[in-house]
C-alpha cells in the first residue's frame, strides 16, 4: 500500500466535503422545486373545485333553457320585481355565481400561480376567451362588477341572499342589471346565440378540467340549436386558434354547417380583448 501523506488525505477530505455539500444543495433545490410543483397542484385542486361546480350548474340550466329556446325567460321585464320569474331568477344568479368564482381567483392574485400548473393554465385560457369580445355577453368590466357584487368574505351569496340584495340593495342592483337586461332579451336570436356560444365554451371548460367528472356531471351535447356563423365562430375562431387542446370539439358545436364552413374559411379573425 502506498504512503499517503496527511497533505493528500486533507485534499481528499477537502474534495469529499465539497462534493458533499454540492449534493445537498442540489438535495434541498429538488425539495423545494417539487414543493412549489406540489403547492401549485394544492392550489389549482382547492380554488377549481368550486369554479366547477358553479360552472357545471350554470351550463345545466343553459343547456336546458336551450332545449325551450329560452321560452321561459322569454319577455321578462328587467326591474326590482322580476326576479319573481324563478326561471329568470336563477339564470340571473348562476351567472353571478360562476362570475364570483372567478372574481375570487382574480382577487387573491392566483392566476399567475395557477399559471404553472397545466390545468391552471388551460383554464386561465378559458377565461380569457370567455371574458373576449366575441364571445362574453355584457362587457368586462360588467362582468367583474356582478362578481364583486355576490362575494361576501371569500365565499358567494346563497340564491336567497342573492335575491334578496337584488330587490333591496339599489347599489348592487344597477351592476347586475346589464345582465337581467341582456337576459330579458330572449326571444331575439342575437341574444340566444350568444348565451348558446358562451354555454359552449363553459361546457368545454367542464369536460377538459374535469374529464373523469369527479366534480362535475358529464352532460350530452346541447341540442343542436347554433347558427351557421354561431358555429363557424366557435369552430374556426374559438375552438380552431384559441383553444386547440380541447378535444372533441364537434360535442359542443354539434355537426358542420355548410354556410358555416364557407365563412369560416374566408376568414379566421382573431378574438379581441
Amino acid at each position: 500500500m502506498p504512503d499517503i501523506s496527511w497533505g493528500q488525505l486533507f485534499v481528499a477530505a477537502l474534495g469529499g466535503g465539497f462534493t458533499v455539500k454540492v449534493l445537498d444543495i442540489a438535495y434541498q433545490e429538488f425539495r423545494h422545486r417539487k414543493a412549489r410543483t406540489l403547492s401549485t397542484e394544492e392550489l389549482v385542486d382547492q380554488h377549481l373545485g368550486p369554479l366547477l361546480k358553479s360552472a357545471d350548474e350554470l351550463v345545466g340550466k343553459l343547456r336546458s333553457l336551450a332545449e325551450v329556446d329560452f321560452k321561459p325567460v322569454h319577455r321578462v321585464v328587467p326591474d326590482e320585481k322580476c326576479l319573481g320569474n324563478h326561471e329568470f331568477a336563477s339564470l340571473l344568479y348562476l351567472f353571478g355565481r360562476f362570475w364570483a368564482r372567478v372574481e375570487l381567483i382574480r382577487h387573491k392574485g392566483l392566476s399567475v400561480s395557477m399559471g404553472k400548473d397545466k390545468r391552471g393554465a388551460q383554464l386561465q385560457n378559458f377565461l380569457d376567451c370567455l371574458e373576449s369580445r366575441r364571445v362574453r355577453i355584457v362587457d368586462r368590466i360588467l362582468q367583474r362588477a356582478v362578481g364583486e357584487v355576490i362575494v361576501r368574505n371569500d365565499e358567494t351569496l346563497t340564491f336567497v341572499e342573492f335575491v334578496r340584495t337584488f330587490e333591496t340593495d339599489t347599489a348592487s342592483r344597477q351592476w347586475i342589471m346589464p345582465l337581467a337586461k341582456f337576459l330579458s332579451r330572449t326571444e331575439h336570436t342575437t341574444e340566444r346565440q350568444r348565451l348558446l356560444q358562451y354555454g359552449a365554451v363553459l361546457h368545454a371548460l367542464i369536460d377538459t378540467l374535469d374529464s373523469k367528472h369527479l366534480i362535475t356531471r358529464e352532460r350530452p351535447a346541447s341540442p343542436n340549436k347554433l347558427s351557421s356563423r354561431s358555429w363557424a365562430d366557435l369552430n374556426y375562431r374559438v375552438f380552431g386558434v384559441y383553444l386547440k387542446f380541447v378535444e372533441n370539439k364537434q360535442k359542443y358545436i354539434g355537426p358542420p354547417k355548410k354556410a358555416a364552413r364557407k365563412r369560416g374559411r374566408q376568414a379566421v379573425g382573431t378574438l379581441e380583448p
